[in-house]
This record gives structure tokens, C-alpha cells and sequence, in this order.
């Protein structure tokens, strides 16, 4: 039936209601009396009638006690039993949802808690019991701050930040966990939580192998060195074995430089930065110094340099460390821009009061595909030109090592045919505020 049927039976329903009044007022002669009596008639049966959707809506709106009804409130039943409908159908939906979203959760290798805007434990996975000691059952409704109580955990937690920290569970002796908080909306996050021990284990065997070999290597190294200058610089050498004792030659540099730059990373990456050996450093002077020692690699004005420091704006930190970042990135834009390159060194705050270093040439630039493996141990973009230019493929992976002890990062952007631009940016508190 249409809503416009609906509506018909109520015309009728009214046109009954004025009917009687009339018809009572012409027996009566009392108008407003029949009137009176006949509207309060109808308000009560009104009345009867919101009571009894009101007792159908209360007992659960099932069919089985469905009130007697036409007209407009037939069609109010309907509308309430389509909603129902739909209602249900949701559910149903969201239920599998769910269930398929619990299972796959349920079968992933790493521990998975949903977490409430409050950070309290809404569900968990098995492996959350694994790994962080949560019992469902148990903990359910608990704040996950209280469970774990890491000033690392409660940092994340207070940030709502994505980013992965790696902690060392008491219970678990030298087990290293990996964890991360995923906002996923306003109200709901995952915690994720996964062993990383492992990896960290196989990552300081790979790290203690490269320290020792480069260490057991420099004294045999330093021995062939001296050996091959002792033959280069012999009268008596041949014409024809020279261009292969010149070659010897710089292939044992060559390994001497990786072996020292491997030594360096192995100890950056071993030590933390000591702040009793910091100073404040005065970078417009070291921009200047670098900036002139590298004059004079530059062949037949190749390569063009413009500096612009800040006189004023220094740092603390360690002097030797810092002026291997920017010794580095310097040579690194000659080394390998074309000829006619112009390379801008800039010396400045940022707007958030950052000191940063951003080195920027017009060169060929670098694909954005290779941008995020710069920074990679022996990476190189061009592998032949690098090797042919003397380039160790270390030099990025050491600043960004030394940026990260200072607190600070490494930031590349680069455009083919257009240039490159290499920034790096020391925080605020490193800033030395002038007298």
C-alpha cells in the first residue's frame, strides 16, 4: 500500500470524527459539547495507540506481537520493520567482518591489540600473550600503559606517533621487541608488536665481522702500500710495468680509504656521541676552510662554488664528526656533477629555528627511484663513474650516522636534468645562542 493510501484512511478517520460531532451537536443541540467529547474520544484512542507501539517497540518490535493497526500507523509499523531489516543486515555484515578481520589478525606472526581512544585493550591476538604478557580474558578494559610500564611505550602512546621503537622486556632477558601504535581513527589504534631479536643479533654479527676484518686488514694493506711506493719510485722499474704499479697503486688507496671509512662507520655505529667531548663549533669557519681545500681538487674551473653562511649561527657538537658531514657532502656534489656545475652551500636557521647545512648544484640530478638507497653502504647511483672518480660508496651512510647521533636528519630531494639537494638539519637545542 502507498503512503498516499495511507494518508486516505486518516481523511476518512477525520471526516468519521467531524461527522459524529455534527451528528451529536443536531440531536443535542450542544455544539461544542459533542465537539469537546468527540476530539477528546480521538486523542484517547490516539494515546491507546502510541502506548501500544510504545509496548511493541519495548518487547523488541517482533513480528509475532505486531499491533492491529491501519492508516498512518500501519505505515509507521512498516517503516519501523524495514529499518529493522536493514539494521540486521548490517550487522550481519559487520559480524563477518569482523570474524574474517579476527582471523586474519588472529593468524598473523606478530602480537596485535586493539586499542580504545583511553589506550585501553579492547581485543588482542594470542601472540600479544607471547610476546607482551596480554591475556585477553584477563585484561581486557585494562589501560595498556599500566601492563607495560616503559617510558618509551607511554612516549608513543602520548604522541599517538607511528613510529617503531624496539624495547627489552624484563621477563624476556636479551629479547628485543619491535613495537609500533597504528591510528587507525579517532577511537580505535592497533599496537603491533613483533621479536626482533634475530635480526638485531644478525645485524651485530654483520657489524663486528666488518669492524674486525677492516682492523685486520689496515696493517697487511699499509704493508703492500708501502711496498708498491717503494717499487713506483725505483729507477730501475720498466717502462712497461709502471702503468700496472701505478694501478696497484690506487686500488690499495682505494682500499685503504674503504677500510678507514668502514673503521668509522663501525664506530659511530658502537658508541654513542659523548657529551663532555662536545664544543661549540663555529661552521662559517669550517664552510670557508672546506670550501677552500676543495678549490683545489676542482680541475680548470669545472666546478663553481657560492657560499652563504651565517657568521652567527653556531652548534655544539663533535667538531671532528661535523666537519666529516659537510667535507663529505661538499666533495660528494663535485665529485659527481658535470663540468659547469654551480654548487650553493647555505649555512641558516629553517622557520622552526633548525640549524641546517643544504648543499644544492644544477647538475643531472638523481632518479627519484634511487633517492631512498643513498644513504645504503656502497650504494652508487652511477656504480662506474663513482668507482672511476675514487668514490667509496660509504660517504652518505657515515653522515647520516653522524646527523642521527646529533639528533638531527638528512633530508635529499632531486629532480633529473634540474639538480640535487642534500640538507642537513640539527635541532634547536643545538643552537648556541649568541652572548
Amino acid at each position: 500500500m502507498g503512503s498516499h493510501n495511507y494518508w486516505g484512511v486518516e481523511r476518512w478517520r477525520m471526516a468519521l470524527i467531524l461527522f459524529f460531532a455534527l451528528l451529536g451537536g443536531l440531536l443535542t443541540d450542544y455544539w461544542m459539547v459533542s465537539l469537546l467529547l468527540t476530539l477528546i474520544g480521538y486523542i484517547g484512542w490516539l494515546l491507546y495507540k502510541v502506548h501500544q507501539l510504545d509496548k511493541w517497540l519495548e518487547n523488541g518490535a517482533k513480528a509475532l506481537y505486531l499491533p492491529d493497526s491501519n492508516g498512518i500507523w500501519e505505515r509507521l509499523i512498516h517503516q519501523i520493520q524495514q529499518m529493522q531489516k536493514k539494521s540486521l543486515a548490517r550487522k550481519t555484515r559487520m559480524s563477518k567482518l569482523l570474524k574474517r578481520f579476527q582471523g586474519v589478525v588472529t593468524g598473523l606472526p606478530y602480537a596485535t591489540i586493539v586499542l580504545n581512544r583511553h589506550n585501553e585493550i579492547d581485543w588482542a591476538n594470542k601472540a600479544a600473550n607471547e610476546y607482551l604478557s596480554i591475556d585477553l580474558k584477563k585484561d581486557r578494559g585494562q589501560r595498556i600503559d599500566n601492563l607495560i610500564r616503559m617510558p618509551e611505550v607511554l612516549k608513543i602512546l602520548r604522541k599517538n606517533t607511528c613510529k617503531e621503537i624496539e624495547i627489552a622486556l624484563p621477563q624476556y632477558g636479551e629479547r628485543q621487541i619491535a613495537v609500533q601504535l597504528i591510528p587507525v581513527q579517532e577511537d580505535l589504534k592497533l599496537f603491533i608488536a613483533r621479536d626482533v631479536s634475530e635480526r638485531n643479533y644478525i645485524q651485530q654479527m654483520r657489524k663486528n665481522f666488518i669492524a674486525n676484518a677492516s682492523h685486520e686488514l689496515r696493517t697487511p694493506l699499509t704493508v703492500i702500500t708501502g711496498y708498491l711506493e717503494i717499487v713506483r719510485d725505483d729507477e730501475n722499474l720498466t717502462e712497461s710495468l709502471q702503468p700496472a704499479i701505478q694501478s696497484a697503486a690506487e686500488q690499495a688507496a682505494r682500499m685503504q680509504s674503504i677500510i678507514e671509512d668502514l673503521l668509522t662507520l663501525s664506530r659511530l655505529e658502537n658508541s654513542v656521541l659523548n657529551e663532555d667531548a662536545e664544543q661549540v663549533i663555529n661552521m662559517h669557519e669550517i664552510l670557508h676552510a672546506i670550501c677552500e681545500e676543495q678549490t683545489t681538487f676542482i680541475v680548470d674551473n669545472s666546478h663553481t662554488l657560492i657560499t652563504h653562511s651565517d657568521p652567527t649561527l653556531k652548534i655544539m657538537g663533535a667538531e671532528a664528526e661535523v666537519i666529516s658531514v659537510c667535507s663529505n657532502l661538499i666533495h660528494n656534489a663535485i665529485r659527481h656533477t658535470q663540468k659547469g656545475t654551480i654548487i650553493t652551500i647555505e649555512w641558516q636557521k629553517n622557520r622552526l629555528g633548525e640549524a641546517c647545512l643544504k648543499i644544492s648544484d644544477n647538475g643531472q640530478g638523481i632518479p627519484a627511484a634511487q633517492l631512498p638507497h643513498l644513504t645504503e653502504r656502497f650504494y652508487r647511483v652511477d656504480k662506474g663513474r663513482s668507482r672511476d672518480k675514487g668514490g667509496t660508496g660509504l660517504g652518505l651512510a657515515i653522515v647520516q650516522h653522524i646527523i642521527k647521533r646529533h639528533g638531527g636528519y638528512l633530508d635529499i630531494q632531486s629532480t633529473l636534468g634540474k639538480g640535487s639537494c642534500f640538507m642537513v638539519c640539527l635541532p634547536v637545542e643545538r643552537v648556541v645562542e649568541n652572548d
